[in-house]
């Protein structure tokens, strides 16, 4: 890291994405809690970065991120690829470890159907006994309309957490956390999935399939009708693109 609290970044697929290793990207996130920092965090994975690929909005959501994680195992792959030693960054796991090794954080859960928050924070109870979730609003409607987006951001500030954990899946959640962050004042993550997780909506995958850069394969037999499409179209335009890019990269060294 060339400074305190920020990660080197990458374009993979014209998306910078940060390298790092989980710890560090915990440093990260404690350093943002640390400076009270409006910004967010945002994931790459083989799908963020193949919608970004046709939609500059959506790219330029991700470029103005404190930070994209290498949530992905093929993002993981591609950053290696390029000479980029790095760990995969899966945002889910880092809320987990963040809630675990920094208990004296505030939390605010925002995200998922109507009483999928209280679910999550009952979960974390469980889990990390004596944590502060000060607020919670789930946003069954994506993406979230201009009232129920206003009264979130006055419940954030409202409550004053440390940092706020976004739950509403790709791309809804950075789109929402590009403008609700400096709003509030305060650090926010997207999790992606780890509501549904948390609140025993899906289970998840194997370590072993995770490592192996299969859990989109395992999340696939769990929501197919949802699913099928993301998987199937964007981890192949992912390769596709990636292939040039890597041919580039390759003729240029």
């Amino acid at each position: 890291m060339s400074e305190v609290g920020k990660l080197p970044r990458v374009e993979v697929l014209g998306t910078p994405v940060s390298v790092s290793t989980f710890e560090a990207a915990l440093g990260m996130i404690a350093a943002m809690v640390g400076r009270r920092a409006g910004e967010y965090v945002s994931c790459a994975n083989a799908y963020s970065l193949s919608l970004a690929l046709d939609d500059p909005a959506y790219r330029q959501t991700l470029a103005g991120a404190a930070a994209v994680s290498a949530d992905g195992m093929s993002v993981v792959w591609a950053l290696r690829a390029l000479g980029h030693p790095c760990e995969r960054v899966h945002n889910d796991d880092l809320f987990l470890a963040a809630c675990e090794l920094r208990r004296p954080w505030r939390h605010f859960l925002v995200g998922g159907r109507e009483g999928q928050p209280e679910a999550v924070a009952s979960a974390l109870a469980m889990r990390v006994p004596g944590i502060q979730v000060v607020g919670m609003r789930a946003t069954p409607r994506r993406p979230v309309p201009r009232d129920e987006h206003a009264s979130i951001v006055a419940a954030i500030r409202e409550a004053r957490p440390d940092i706020a954990w976004v739950g509403m899946g790709t791309p809804a959640q950075d789109e929402w956390m590009r403008e609700a962050a400096p709003a509030t004042g305060v650090p926010m993550v997207g999790v992606g999935s780890a509501f549904d997780l948390l609140a025993g909506r899906t289970s998840a995958a194997p370590e072993w399939m995770k490592r192996s850069g299969l859990q989109w394969l395992f999340r696939l037999a769990q929501e197919p009708r949802r699913l099928a499409r993301r998987y199937l179209y964007h981890n192949s335009r992912f390769a596709t693109a990636f292939a040039r890019q890597y041919a580039r990269h390759v003729r240029q060294r």
